[in-house]
């Protein structure tokens, strides 16, 4: 190795100490936007402790907001089970309550018919229909189709001895099998599983603290 030459003090003043703390932004050199507003911050703002602090905050801010940012679009992606149905197919607990519905209205068309629109228990079974077809959301939409049960059934069983006299006994038949079969295919949807999964999820951590800061509340059961 080649000796290295001495080539004795350098002659000039002393470079001053480095101090982090009167480092000043030229922003008027194009610095970027997060430079920019940065040099406008306080002196004591942008001290090397407290730049790192605000960087690590943007950083966690750029964190939940993508976090809450899917925590919301899964909410609603279980929102949407409940029409679109778990395959995504149309199949669900909504349309399974139109079909229950139609077959409640054709049941009440011949109570109408047969026993009379002043009938009491045709007036409860139309009531109990027009809850259902006013209700809103799973929860309210639940309450209403557990009353409608109640009603016509009740009003089947009067109706069957009538409908059999006037031989429309099959007619009834079909559409109160109707009826039923929703109900079962109801029963065993998948949505309040999923519903109550998420609920879970968004009960824990850290998503209780997304659900939070994103307004993200627990998906309806149908209950």
């Amino acid at each position: 190795m080649a000796a290295q030459k001495d080539f004795g003090p350098v002659s000039g003043p002393a470079s001053p100490a480095f101090d982090p703390n009167a480092v000043e932004f030229d922003t008027a050199a194009g610095l970027p936007a997060l430079g920019k507003a940065e040099g406008k911050l306080p002196g004591a703002l942008r001290r090397p402790l407290t730049a790192r602090i605000i960087a690590l905050a943007l950083v966690l801010a750029a964190v939940v907001g993508l976090g809450g940012g899917k925590l919301a679009a899964k909410a609603a992606d279980v929102r949407a089970l409940y029409e679109q149905g778990m395959r995504g197919d149309g199949l669900s607990i909504a349309s399974d309550l139109d079909a229950r519905a139609n077959a409640a209205a054709n049941i009440l068309a011949m109570a109408e018919s047969l026993l009379g629109k002043d009938d009491a228990l045709v007036t409860e079974a139309r009531a109990a229909l027009d809850g259902l077809n006013a209700a809103e959301g799973p929860a309210a939409q639940y309450q209403a189709n557990a009353r409608l049960a109640s009603a016509v059934d009740a009003l089947y069983q009067q109706l069957v001895p009538v409908a059999e006299k006037e031989d429309k006994a099959d007619t009834l038949q079909t559409q109160w099998s109707e009826f039923l079969s929703r109900q079962d295919i109801i029963q065993h949807d998948g949505y309040n599983e999923a519903a109550q999964a998420f609920n879970e999820t968004l009960g824990g951590f850290p998503a209780v603290l997304l659900g939070g800061i994103w307004q993200i509340e627990k998906v309806e059961l149908f209950a």
